[in-house]
């Protein structure tokens, strides 16, 4: 299906066949020239059941450095739906995004104990989390309007 401009597919779950919804979705350059108009039409794919951990990390990293326990115990302060990630999936996510430049990491030793990865959001990754904030806030006029349409 050809999208015209302004249009995003998005699947909901069950659903096989994409959904053409038209809205305004800013062509933005990324640090690297890239169009990330694409990045948004994934994002607001994105749903519960990815369980947010992406943004809920870079939520937490945009202020500052964080070793991964600290994300891990902080993530109840991050007010997304869904489950909060087990440690796995956290560490998982933190390398995959560290992988696409996301965050950057280095060891830090501690005082007492091993010495801990610490992580840190790099420009890409607070780009991106501009990127998630954006397909949220589309995502939320969806749900407003699907509201409207069955009240």
């Amino acid at each position: 299906m050809d999208k015209g401009k302004g249009e995003v597919e998005v699947y909901c779950d069950g659903v096989e066949e994409p959904r053409v919804i038209v809205g305004d979705f800013p062509e933005r350059k990324g640090s690297e020239g890239r169009d990330r108009s694409g990045r948004l039409e994934s994002f607001v794919r994105e749903g519960p059941g990815k369980r947010f951990i992406e943004p809920r990390l870079l939520f937490l990293l945009k202020d500052g450095p964080a070793h991964g326990y600290e994300l891990m115990s902080r993530m109840p302060e991050v007010p997304l739906p869904g489950p909060i990630p087990d440690a796995g999936a956290i560490y998982r996510k933190l390398r995959e995004m560290e992988e696409e430049g996301l965050v950057v990491s280095r060891w830090e030793e501690a005082e007492r104990g091993p010495a801990r990865r610490v992580y840190e959001i790099t420009p890409e990754g607070r780009s991106r989390l501009e990127d998630w904030v954006a397909a949220i806030k589309e995502r939320l006029r969806l749900l407003e309007q699907f509201v409207r349409l069955n009240e």
